[in-house]
């Protein structure tokens, strides 16, 4: 493939900035109308996260000499222990991308972005990981001659042109049961519409993130996907009430016929009203009624691990894919040194 690129001078990187409406514009048509489509490979979700305390997004295009968009990356630097340290500990995330024309030219433009985003975040960050939503082709051998190594990495995949009934049917048993007793118990959903509804969907959220003491992003993200994709129908936000007690919540990302299974959390009496598959089951079935063709549940996790989240959604009966994920680790040291820190904290 390397010697299929274009010569360098054939193709240049542009840095896209938060004001750059058009150019901003032009990334989300490319990433909504591209066979494999992303929705963090959006100008909408580099403008989320622009707004995220915590969070740095870098937005690039690689254009021939006419001009013409070959590829699109859209990465953001997640500032793990506040911005203060986030020189120590930060790290990079690319979901979905880069994304490339089906041509030698367009995966020769992908490289020169991964190329570009490298040298950006060398010096600022422990390690770069890609996370492919698809098996999008060329894009095993892109990401390998740019210095990712892959493990494997779980997803669960559901299938939304099926139908309700048939989607009912692939339900196992225990989970079919779960969801008749929530509908029989009348839980209330309802969509997140108000600054009070966002005080409580994160306030549930970091409930959840608390007891499996995993760090849920700054409150700032998620007024900023209320305020920027909700209006656009790029998100959903809802939360499940046992009467008056709000009990679960979920946030979904819509985009090009796909919705993205994104943050989930509940109080805990959602384990006695079966609150958190409800809310999944809910928004697999609005995604039927409303055109959706794929419900993307976001990760399940490594296969040689224990994951409690991997068993939720495998109840749901969809597709298991293993797509993987890549990392290019820039100081391994002391990423180890953070990984073992980490892991001493979960155990106290």
């Amino acid at each position: 493939m390397t010697g299929a690129h274009a010569k360098p001078a054939e193709i240049k990187a542009t840095t896209v900035t938060a004001s750059d409406d058009k150019s901003l514009a032009e990334i989300s048509e490319f990433a909504s109308h591209h066979n494999y489509p992303s929705p963090f490979q959006s100008g909408e979700l580099f403008k989320v996260y622009s707004k995220t305390k915590g969070c740095k997004p870098t937005a690039m295009i690689a254009r021939n000499t006419g001009g013409e968009m070959l590829a699109s990356l859209v990465a953001t630097t997640f500032m793990d222990a506040g911005v203060l340290a986030g020189t120590f500990l930060s790290h990079v995330s690319v979901r979905g991308g880069p994304l490339f024309v089906p041509r030698k030219e367009g995966v020769a433009g992908g490289a020169i972005l991964l190329k570009e985003l490298l040298m950006k975040s060398r010096a600022e960050s422990l390690y770069a990981r890609v996370y492919p939503l698809f098996d999008q082709p060329n894009q095993l051998s892109l990401l390998k001659e740019s210095g990712f190594s892959r493990e494997d990495w779980l997803n669960y995949l559901i299938d939304l042109t099926a139908g309700e009934k048939v989607l009912r049917e692939k339900l196992t048993k225990h989970r079919r049961k779960g969801i008749h007793k929530a509908e029989t118990l009348g839980l209330e959903v309802v969509d997140a519409s108000s600054v009070g509804d966002i005080d409580t969907l994160y306030s549930l959220l970091l409930e959840s993130h608390a007891q499996a003491k995993i760090p849920l992003q700054d409150k700032s993200l998620f007024e900023a996907i209320h305020g920027l994709l909700v209006p656009k129908g790029m998100a959903k936000m809802i939360i499940a009430y046992s009467g008056e007690k709000p009990v679960a919540a979920r946030v979904a990302l819509t985009f090009s016929g796909i919705i993205y299974d994104w943050y989930a959390g509940s109080a805990p009496e959602a384990e006695e009203t079966n609150a958190n598959e409800f809310l999944a089951w809910r928004l697999m079935t609005w995604g039927c009624e409303s055109g959706y063709r794929l419900f993307d549940f976001g990760g399940a996790g490594l296969p040689e691990e224990e994951y409690g989240p991997r068993e939720f959604k495998r109840r749901f009966g969809g597709q298991l894919v293993n797509l993987g994920r890549y990392t290019l680790v820039h100081k391994p040291k002391m990423l180890k040194m953070i990984q073992n820190l980490y892991t001493v904290r979960r155990r106290i």
